[in-house]
């Protein structure tokens, strides 16, 4: 199983390629990406993995691959991305450490006190067990 991400290729430490503007271009990331899995099919990847936040990358990665002839490899895309102290030291390695309240900051959405989660109830019903 294969991390596809641009990361550790930025000096930034966001998963996307900039603009001169310094915003995400998310079709120009989408590319680099799929190209990337591509490469990490031909080496002999199991499973592809993204671990990046653009809109539509498993679409693109799975049409790439696709086209490639990696028709039958699994993509497990993340559903959600977490703060977590074992990002540090490889983002220490690759040089990509976000600055503070990016990245992390935004990589998942929080519960608020105006939008609180719902606690399950005893009677919800419940997919047969058998």
């Amino acid at each position: 199983m294969t991390d596809v991400c641009l990361c550790e290729y930025t000096s930034h430490g966001h998963c996307g390629v900039l603009r001169d503007d310094g915003a995400v271009d998310n079709d120009a990331t989408l590319e680099l990406l799929a190209r990337t899995a591509v490469s990490h099919a031909r080496a002999g990847a199991d499973v592809i993995a993204p671990s990046d936040m653009m809109d539509g990358r498993v679409g693109a990665i799975r049409s790439e691959l696709d086209a490639e002839g990696f028709e039958e490899l699994p993509i497990l895309a993340y559903a959600a991305k977490f703060a977590s102290a074992f990002y540090g030291p490889f983002r220490e390695a690759a040089g990509s450490t976000p600055p503070p309240a990016t990245g992390a900051a935004t990589s998942s959405i929080r519960q608020t006190p105006a939008r609180p989660c719902a606690k399950p109830s005893s009677t919800s019903p419940r997919a047969p067990t058998s």
